[in-house]
């Protein structure tokens, strides 16, 4: 008996006891669960400050930044452009790098640019078109108008880095004070391994202009009429030059893409006016050409000129020109200024036509040991290098031998 009821008074005792030992448990770890959870969440903020502070972003770490190297990059269109590197056994492969090129001047660029982003793609700006990124001066571009909806964009938001050929004035104007930056152009690309002077040609110019016309002349009209190509040309520029040419001097000059278009009297039995030329001809007619004259101002990257070194062609160029101004020196020509042709011209002409005449100028030489794919390919892969880490993109640095824009 004495037994029996010990045992329930045990029982009795085990049942008002267990309660509280069970919630006494459940209190200790739930303690312990916070503690845990305490302990991750100071983790992921600490590894998320490390992340932001070591240049990256919010945005891009829920990004898919880094892409399979056996998936192929797409080819992508203006404003884009492809940045290719070219492997050391020779290939190239497109990067998942993109150039924006210009301003988003098409509702589909925001579109195109949100979706290469979600495909892990990167983006450098490239001066390549007039002002950009700055506003174009151009009053015959749709982008001249300062309410367009282009300007409402940031590029530098947008972008990693910049490459530009400005000179150090105008990156002040138009680049964003400390963002990184490297001094290279589309046109230094130039391939002078495929442009090559063939000293079979018979000189038949002296000078060669490019200048595309706007439309026909029409009935009643004096010339042309003037638009986008003849005011990015400075063809009113040029016809002052080509007149003091023509006139003392006697040259005789190659005006590819204005036929029908006027030009001052004195030249019209000096210079031959041709239509648009297809490429493959056109390039061919540097061969026939003694040197180029640029009278472009408004022009980032002038890759006439780059392809006319190649084929051995100095300069005459304006010295305001925004892009270009880099290729000229004591071997390949000389630089102009459009506020005095008519009390200065004549003398730069004099000392360019007097080297010219005894060989002194030599930009081939000069271009391919400053400039072309491999020099300007390298300064390219050496600033890409310090934008990106490698597990960024889809090709090892180690089997890059150099970078350059895609065609």
């Amino acid at each position: 008996m004495v037994n029996l009821i010990s045992f329930k008074e045990f029982k009795k005792s085990l049942n008002s006891i267990t309660p509280i030992t069970i919630n006494t448990y459940y209190k200790n770890k739930n303690y312990i669960v916070y503690t845990i959870l305490c302990i991750l969440s100071l983790i992921t903020l600490y590894c998320l400050y490390t992340y932001i502070t070591n240049n990256h972003s919010i945005t891009t770490l829920f990004s898919n930044n880094i892409i399979n190297a056996s998936v192929e990059v797409e080819t992508v269109k203006r404003p884009f452009l492809n940045l290719q590197a070219v492997k050391k056994d020779g290939s190239e492969v497109k990067t998942n790098i993109i150039f924006i090129t210009h301003s988003f001047s098409r509702d589909d660029c925001e579109t195109n640019y949100n979706d290469y982003k979600k495909k892990g793609y990167h983006f450098l700006g490239l001066s390549s078109y007039s002002e950009f990124p700055g506003p174009i001066s151009n009053i015959h571009d749709a982008l001249h108008d300062p309410k367009h909806k282009c300007y409402t964009y940031d590029y530098f938001d947008l972008t990693k880095g910049w490459c530009t050929v400005f000179t150090e004035e105008n990156n002040k104007k138009w680049m964003k004070n400390g963002f990184p930056r490297v001094q290279l152009a589309e046109s230094d690309f130039a391939n002078y391994e495929q442009h090559l002077p063939d000293p079979n040609v018979k000189k038949e110019y002296d000078f060669i202009y490019i200048c595309l016309k706007d439309g026909d002349k029409k009935e009643g009209d004096k010339d042309c009429p003037a638009g986008w190509q003849s005011q990015i040309r400075r063809f009113d520029i040029a016809k002052k030059l080509i007149d003091v040419m023509c006139k003392k001097y006697k040259l005789k000059g190659l005006l590819v893409g204005r036929i029908g278009c006027e030009i001052p009297p004195t030249c019209h039995q000096l210079m031959e006016q041709t239509d648009f030329m297809d490429y493959s001809k056109f390039i061919t007619s540097f061969n026939k050409c003694k040197f180029i004259l640029t009278c472009s101002e408004a022009d980032a990257s002038p890759r006439t000129v780059s392809e006319a070194m190649c084929f051995n062609l100095p300069v005459l160029m304006n010295k305001k020109i925004l892009g270009g101004w880099q290729y000229v020196s004591e071997q390949t020509g000389e630089f102009f200024d459009p506020d005095t042709i008519d009390t200065e011209f004549e003398p730069v002409l004099d000392k360019f036509m007097k080297k010219l005449n005894n060989n002194e100028y030599t930009p081939r030489e000069w271009f391919i040991k400053n400039y072309g794919k491999y020099n300007s390919g390298k300064r390219l892969f050496d600033f890409v290098k310090t934008l990106f880490k490698e597990n960024e993109l889809n090709v090892k640095y180690d089997e890059i031998d150099y970078m350059k824009p895609g065609i």
